[in-house]
């Protein structure tokens, strides 16, 4: 009789220490998809946030008096608004990453941007930065000069990054870019037909998997 208690009590003891384990199992998934969205939606709530700056321009006049060219940016974009200090430091802490420059009355960029964030979404990259560069910041002329001749136009002394402008930075040097979007787009009112926008989302395609690759494989090495 003692010895049927003694079991029966030790199961007791396993069954509330299995449920004790998996509650804390729980708990900590909560937790951590907890966090995880919070990082998402803040990401998410500024693409949401530019992709709308875009959007909000669709079919109104522009300076030329012509419509602007219709975007359709999707809702669930990696886009996060940067500044040219974060890029420096990227550039200088030897990271990896894409970035976006450009603005929203920009013609050619409103063709670049929807492709870009089109061919991101089906691949595994989690952030583009958007470096505005209508809204020129104190540490732009640095990062100007930092990106170097080959990315920064100069005109009658004066240099400017002429948008749009996508870099692909791989161990803190820029692997690959692409200006403007493609020779063959000669009126910026006029939407790309198929085959540009696959040529435009294949040199956008490659520069994605450098970065997600080098990002890749600095995390198997740290795991």
């Amino acid at each position: 009789m003692f010895n049927d208690l003694l079991k029966n009590k030790k199961k007791l003891w396993l069954l509330i220490g299995g449920v004790i384990i998996i509650i804390a199992l729980i708990v900590f998934l909560i937790l951590y998809l907890s966090s995880s969205s919070k990082i998402n939606n803040i990401i998410n709530y500024e693409g949401r946030k530019i992709a709308k700056e875009y959007e909000s321009l669709n079919n109104k006049d522009s300076e030329e008096g012509k419509k602007y060219p219709t975007v359709n940016i999707p809702s669930n974009n990696v886009l996060k608004y940067s500044s040219s200090e974060e890029i420096l430091k990227i550039l200088d802490g030897g990271s990896d990453a894409v970035v976006y420059f450009g603005y929203a009355t920009c013609l050619y960029c409103r063709t670049a941007i929807q492709v870009l964030c089109d061919t991101a979404k089906n691949t595994e990259l989690d952030v583009i930065y958007y470096l505005d560069v209508y809204e020129k910041d104190n540490k732009y002329d640095e990062l100007l000069n930092v990106l170097g001749d080959e990315l920064v136009d100069n005109t009658d002394g004066k240099k400017n990054i002429t948008s749009p402008l996508v870099i692909f930075i791989v161990d803190g040097k820029v692997v690959s870019y692409n200006k403007g979007t493609l020779f063959s787009q000669d009126d910026p009112y006029i939407e790309l037909d198929n085959s540009q926008i696959d040529g435009l989302s294949e040199i956008y395609g490659y520069g994605i998997k450098d970065v997600v690759d080098s990002k890749k494989l600095k995390s198997s090495v740290s795991n």
